[in-house]
């Protein structure tokens, strides 16, 4: 093992595991450790979102996810004494994705998917047992000081970034001296268990909610079922938590029957976010940075996307094709959707934890025009957007996405299928210039746009001609028709009209204009890279 490289994660967790993905495919050498002995054995958390599998897709482990994997059409909630076609839904089924679901997953078997892959792809695998324990930085790098806890000896480590991804407790975090406030706001309690005399669809997760109590019951995939539990009293009982759970299935009416816990915890709920997400070249990820109800099932979801965002930027500042600078839009960027994030949780936790408000006045919740859209598009994570943040390009509007919105997926090729994502699944930006049928003028003009980028960005631009029509400067890899129309659709391109989109690494969109002003997007990049030579003027 090298004494030094360009990234050292400390946390190989979930977010860990997508950071060290993110950093490896762009060629970043990186160590990857944790403090504890070895792989987990335990579920913890078991929602992934449609967002989060577009990801994935991304990424190429989507198709193993689905493999390990149960989808589930949504949250059904059982309050007491609500007849059954009263009952609100919280139904994913109609969200524009090819993920319209989420996923139920054991964590453990998620994570050894990731590490496959890792493994597979990259040679890289996560260091157990070795611990962090302190740092100091200067103006060239970080020194670490890590434990091995199979001898006991502590060594020294040299990175140029850290990225702490060591959870809510982070040890990074209280190291680097960043604050972490919030408050608590309940307990909750866990078991992985054996079910039986379940009379309810156990693909929906359900939430069985009283005045003073509140359970959620769902199947796993495998033998378990997975049996969260919020109550006033019963979960003080922790020396006998099977009788805990039981007793609350009981009072509130399931009729199911608990058998002998697989693993069982309990632990406060926080709201809570760290002051800053940087200190330096220490970089804040997932749980170290903020923390929330897990109402809602988004935990794990958004702290994986923080690292999405945050690796191809690092990556880039690592190759010096970016300032460091670009490191602070991390943050911009993240912290906006964490405090939406909170608010997702705390919008389904208020319904379904809300211990001392009326039963009533939580239906009542649910019953709010847009409640259901609203919450699902939230969960999913399909309309977190960083418009508040990324600003397109100074040119006239137009309809359709727009900068810093998800950049939606669309099937252009029937046989063989062909999609966007597949058009966008490497490293760098993407380009997509979308002409006129048969319109010399917007083919010379996306072949003259395509060229200066190459010249100011180099491979970093992929530039992908969506068109029929065949024209110099796109080979067969990077000019494609849209065949179903799907693609103008997705993005509000009407009958007569010319487009340039710019796509970012992380599937967010960069930039959104007219073909005429495609040139525009060319010096859009320059938000985020370094131009490799100054942007010439563009020949008309």
């Amino acid at each position: 093992m090298s004494d030094h490289n360009d990234v050292a994660i400390v946390g190989a967790g979930p977010v860990g595991l997508i950071a060290a993905h993110e950093l490896a495919r762009r060629g970043v050498s990186l160590r990857l450790i944790d403090k504890r002995p070895g792989p987990s054995h335990t579920t913890r958390a078991f929602t992934l979102h449609a967002r989060t599998m577009e990801m994935f897709e991304h990424i190429g482990v989507a198709h193993r996810i689905e493999e390990v994997a149960l989808p589930c059409p949504g949250n059904v909630y059982h309050f007491e004494g609500m007849s059954e076609d009263e009952k609100p839904r919280t139904d994913f089924r109609g969200l524009p994705t090819r993920y319209p679901f989420y996923y139920k997953i054991n964590q453990n078997d998620f994570e050894q998917v990731l590490r496959e892959h890792l493994c597979a792809h990259y040679g890289i695998r996560p260091e157990y047992g070795q611990e962090f324990t302190d740092l100091a930085q200067d103006a060239d790098g970080v020194t670490l000081s890590i434990l091995d806890k199979a001898s006991g000896a502590t060594t020294t480590h040299r990175s140029a970034w850290v990225v702490g991804s060591d959870g809510a407790h982070s040890r990074v975090r209280e190291r680097t001296g960043i604050d972490f406030v919030g408050d608590r706001v309940g307990v909750m309690a866990m078991m992985d268990v054996e079910v039986e005399d379940f009379d309810f669809d156990d693909s929906w997760v359900n939430y069985f909610i009283g005045e003073s109590l509140f359970m959620l019951v769902t199947k796993l995939p495998g033998k378990l079922w997975r049996v969260y539990l919020s109550d006033a009293g019963a979960m003080t009982q922790a020396n006998d938590p099977r009788r805990s759970f039981q007793m609350v299935a009981d009072k509130i009416g399931i009729g199911m029957r608990i058998g002998e816990p697989r693993w069982a915890t309990q632990w406060e709920i926080l709201n809570s976010a760290a002051s800053s997400y940087r200190a330096g070249r220490v970089l804040l990820c997932g749980d170290a940075s903020h923390v929330h109800s897990p109402a809602g099932g988004q935990g794990m979801n958004g702290c994986m996307q923080d690292a999405f965002n945050l690796a191809w930027k690092l990556a880039a500042v690592v190759d010096d094709a970016a300032p460091d600078s670009l490191l602070d839009t991390y943050e911009a960027e993240r912290r906006p959707i964490g405090a939406q994030i909170t608010a997702g949780a705390k919008s389904t936790h208020d319904i379904v934890m809300a211990f001392g408000q009326g039963i009533e006045d939580r239906i009542a919740l649910t019953r709010e025009p847009g409640w259901q859209q609203r919450t699902v598009e939230l969960i999913s994570g399909l309309s977190h957007n960083y418009r508040d943040t990324v600003r397109g390009p100074d040119v006239d509007s137009v309809a359709g996405p727009r900068a810093g919105d998800r950049a939606p997926d669309a099937q252009l090729v029937v046989e063989p299928r062909k999609r966007l994502f597949d058009l966008i699944r490497h490293g760098g930006f993407t380009l997509l210039f979308v002409p006129r049928p048969g319109e010399e003028e917007d083919l010379a003009q996306a072949a003259r746009v395509a060229e200066l980028v190459r010249a100011v960005f180099g491979d970093r631009v992929s530039s992908v001609l969506v068109s029929g029509d065949r024209i110099a400067g796109f080979d067969e890899d990077h000019r494609i028709p849209d065949q179903l129309g799907e693609l103008a659709q997705r993005y509000a391109i009407g009958e007569g009209e010319a487009r340039a989109i710019l796509v970012r690494p992380d599937m967010y969109v960069g930039g959104h204009c007219r073909l005429a002003d495609a040139e525009a997007l060319v010096e859009q990049v320059s938000c985020w890279l370094r131009p490799r030579t100054a942007m010439p003027a563009i020949a008309s």
